[in-house]
C-alpha cells in the first residue's frame, strides 16, 4: 500500500457514506470505510420491499466491489480523537440469526488523514415504553423483511379455525406511528399489498385495516395543504384511518396506548418517526452542535466546527448526522445524495487531495414525491401534481434512487412480473 497517499477514512455507509466509497479516486486515496452494516440501503425501496413488491435485497448494494480499491471495516466508530488524528472502532458481528453484535472487547483504532463523519441517525423512540421491544422500524433491509415475515406471519395465524374472526381483525390491524413520507409511503404501499391478498386470502376480505397515528396535527408536514388534502381523500377512500393529534403512551404485545382512545388492538405496529444521534456523534465533545436534533455543524464546505466556531481542518461532516451553520437543511437522502458528490467533487480535482479553500456548498431543492397508494400520488415543486401522474412520476423516481444498471433492470422486471401474477406475497 502506497502510504505516500493520504489516507481518507469514512465513517458511515449510508447514502452520504456509500457515494464518498464509491466516487472517491482511489488511485489518489487511501479509503477506509468503516460501517456496521456490509451494505447500503436504498431508503425509499423499503417500503416496497417490505411488502413484497420486489426481492429485497434489491433494494442495497455491497460496499464492497472487485474494482473499488478500499478497505472495509465491518464496525461501529464508538469514539474520535481529532487531535491525534484516530477513531476507535468496535467491530460488529453478524450473527447466525440476522442480529449484530458489538464486540466491545476487541476494539481497533484507524489513523487517518482525512476523517469524513457520515453515520447517519439511528430511531427516535422518544423513550415510550416498549417501542424499542414491540415496534417494527424500516431503516434497514433486514428492517423490510422482518416486516415482510410478520405480515405473512399475522395473514396465517388469522386464517387459523382456533382463530375468531374478531380476533382476526385485531391481528389484521396495522397501526404505522408516522405521517411523514416514510410513514405514508408504508401505509400505502399496505393498502396495495391488502387488496391484492383478498384474492389470495378471500375468507380475511374486509378485516385487514391499517391507521396512521402522528402526534402532528397534520400528516405530510412540509407538503403543501393542497396535496395533504388530496393525500387524506385518497387514504380515506381507500380505507385508511389517520389520527392526528395522536399521543404513543405506550406499546404492548398485541396493542398500542394513546392518550386519546386508549388501548388499540394492532397485530403490528411499524415505528416511522424520529431521528436521534448515534453514540458516535454524541460522543464528539469540542465540537459545535445543534440544538434541535443534536447534529454536528459544519461550515458552508463541510468542515466541522470547534465549540469557539473555529473549523477542524480535514474534518468533514454530512448526511442526516450533519448540519451547515444557520442553515436547518432536512434530512432526506437528496441532501445527504448533494453534500457527498460536492465533496467527491472537490477532493478528487484537487491535485494534493488536501483541499485549501473549497467553493462553498449550495443545496438545490428537488420536487418532494410522495406515494398514497392505488395508482394516486403527490408531488411537491415548482408544479404540483397528484393522481396518476404523479405515481408515474415517483415511481420512475424510485427507479433513479438506485446507483446501479442491474438493480434498475432487476426491479424493471419484478414490476413486470408483478403485473402478471402477484406480488411475492400474494401470487395469482
Amino acid at each position: 500500500m502506497d502510504s505516500t497517499r493520504p489516507h481518507i477514512l469514512v465513517i458511515g455507509a449510508g447514502w452520504a457514506g456509500y457515494i464518498l466509497s464509491q466516487q472517491l479516486d482511489d488511485t489518489k486515496f487511501r479509503i477506509t470505510v468503516v460501517s456496521p452494516h456490509q451494505t447500503f440501503a436504498y431508503t425509499p425501496l423499503l417500503a416496497s420491499a417490505a411488502t413484497g413488491l420486489f426481492f429485497s435485497r434489491l433494494a442495497e448494494e455491497p460496499i464492497r466491489r472487485a474494482h473499488r480499491h478500499i478497505t472495509y471495516y465491518r464496525a461501529l466508530a464508538t469514539s474520535a480523537d481529532l487531535t491525534r488524528k484516530t477513531v476507535t472502532c468496535a467491530p460488529s458481528v453478524l450473527q447466525p440469526d440476522g442480529r449484530d453484535v458489538v464486540d466491545t472487547e476487541n476494539l481497533f483504532a484507524v489513523e487517518y488523514d482525512i476523517v469524513i463523519i457520515a453515520p447517519g441517525c439511528v430511531n427516535q423512540t422518544f423513550n415510550t415504553p416498549g417501542a424499542a421491544e414491540h415496534c417494527f422500524f424500516l431503516k434497514t433491509v433486514s428492517d423490510a423483511e422482518a416486516i415482510k415475515a410478520k405480515l405473512l406471519s399475522l395473514l396465517e395465524v388469522a386464517s387459523l379455525p382456533t382463530t375468531t374472526r374478531e380476533h382476526a381483525k385485531e391481528l389484521l390491524h396495522i397501526a404505522v406511528v408516522g405521517g411523514g413520507p416514510t410513514g405514508v409511503e408504508l401505509s400505502a404501499e399496505l393498502t396495495d399489498l391488502f387488496d391484492e391478498v383478498s384474492k389470495t386470502y378471500p375468507h380475511l376480505a374486509g378485516l385487514p385495516s391499517i391507521t396512521i397515528h402522528d402526534v402532528a396535527p397534520e400528516i405530510l408536514g412540509v407538503f403543501h395543504a393542497k396535496l395533504k388534502t388530496h393525500a387524506l381523500q385518497t387514504f380515506k377512500k381507500h380505507g385508511v384511518e389517520v389520527k392526528t393529534n395522536s399521543h404513543i403512551l405506550k406499546i404492548d404485545e398485541g396493542a398500542l396506548y394513546t392518550k386519546e382512545d386508549g388501548r388499540i388492538p394492532a397485530g403490528m405496529v411499524a415505528w416511522a418517526t424520529g431521528n436521534k444521534q448515534c453514540d458516535f456523534v454524541e460522543s464528539l465533545h469540542g465540537v459545535s452542535k445543534g440544538t434541535r436534533l443534536g447534529r454536528v455543524l459544519t461550515d458552508q464546505r463541510l468542515r466541522m466546527l470547534k465549540d469557539d466556531q473555529s473549523i477542524l481542518e480535514n474534518v468533514y461532516a454530512l448526511g442526516d448526522a450533519a448540519d451547515i451553520y444557520d442553515r436547518g437543511l432536512p434530512t432526506t437522502a437528496e441532501v445527504a445524495v448533494q453534500k457527498a458528490e460536492y465533496l467527491v467533487n472537490i477532493l478528487n480535482s484537487s491535485p494534493s487531495g488536501l483541499v485549501q479553500s473549497p467553493s462553498p456548498f449550495t443545496y438545490k431543492q428537488r420536487r418532494m414525491v410522495a406515494y398514497v397508494g392505488g395508482t394516486d400520488g403527490v408531488i411537491m415543486g415548482k408544479q404540483d401534481w397528484t393522481g396518476e401522474a404523479a405515481w408515474l412520476a415517483w415511481r420512475s423516481g424510485s427507479l433513479g434512487w438506485t446507483r446501479s444498471w442491474r438493480r434498475k433492470a432487476m426491479i424493471l422486471a419484478s414490476w413486470a412480473w408483478n403485473l402478471l401474477g402477484g406480488r411475492e406475497i400474494a401470487r395469482r
